[in-house]
């Protein structure tokens, strides 16, 4: 069944990179799962390359598709890879900071809509260790960024004052946006990160879907959250700034259908565009 011109299918996913145990299997099976579902966006955190690989040659970034950011991207960039593996998407990439010792990481955006327009914005104070970065790109459906958000308390830099950034940075642009991502905000705590997004007038598109499953994409401990932890939250999410029809949320790569490739799963989400 053809899909309709109004309709987006929209990912995200936090991918673990090359930190997964079998990062080569994780990889092809998300590239089949993109060759089977072909969304039309995708929005992936954690994508990371090796500090000191090598940089990669304009021609092969040309063949890519790859929209600049201005950061360096490597060989091993693990967006580039996955891109390279599904042809017709366009990719962006934007480095955020080190993550264990070892890699440059950062987000990603995959597009298989022209893009008019890329943008980075900067979520963090100055210095920080884990600095956060949003990537937007601009469609003739309007805006898609990729988040990757810090933890309500960090007292270095804190939620609160990444979202006051991001929220002012995206409202700014008067178009219609969605933002995809880990937003280390689980919905089941009250008076946190969560709750502050809805108030700021966010839809959560999986609590508007028409069909929709448990929503789950954290189902064990992970890092960042193993004294908080309870067993299965939410916290990867598609948020509409404005009001719309979300036909259905769906988590996928969960080792049901397709394998568990992160540890995180990730969420389909099918969207009509007004």
């Amino acid at each position: 069944m053809a899909r309709s011109k109004a309709e987006v299918t929209l990912l995200t996913l936090n991918t673990h990179s090359w930190q997964e145990a079998d990062h080569a299997f994780c990889l092809s099976s998300v590239a089949a799962f993109l060759r089977r579902e072909q969304p039309d966006i995708v929005a992936l955190q954690e994508v990371n390359q090796a500090v000191g690989s090598q940089t990669v040659s304009a021609r092969r970034l040309k063949d890519s598709g790859f929209l600049d950011t201005g950061d360096p991207i490597r060989e091993d960039n693990w967006a580039l890879v996955l891109a390279e593996m599904v042809p017709g998407y366009s990719l962006a990439w934007t480095y955020a900071h080190i993550g264990y010792s070892r890699w440059e990481e950062g987000v990603a955006l995959m597009s298989k809509m022209p893009v008019t327009e890329v943008r980075v914005f900067d979520l963090s104070a100055q210095n920080v260790r884990l600095r956060r970065k949003a990537l937007g790109v601009r469609t003739e459906s309007g805006w898609f960024f990729s988040v990757h958000m810090g933890w309500w308390d960090d007292p270095e830099d804190s939620f609160a004052n990444q979202w006051q950034r991001l929220n002012a940075d995206v409202r700014s642009l008067k178009e219609v946006c969605w933002l995809l991502g880990d937003f280390n905000a689980p919905a089941h705590i009250r008076g946190e990160g969560y709750d502050r997004m809805l108030a700021d007038g966010w839809q959560d598109c999986f609590a508007r879907a028409e069909k929709r499953d448990s929503g789950i994409t954290v189902p064990h401990q992970i890092d960042g959250w193993r004294k908080r932890q309870v067993d299965g939250f939410r916290l990867d999410y598609c948020l509409a700034g404005q009001p719309g029809r979300t036909i259905e949320s769906r988590v996928v790569l969960d080792g049901l259908e397709d394998p568990a490739v992160s540890d995180h799963f990730g969420v389909l989400t099918r969207e009509i565009i007004a």
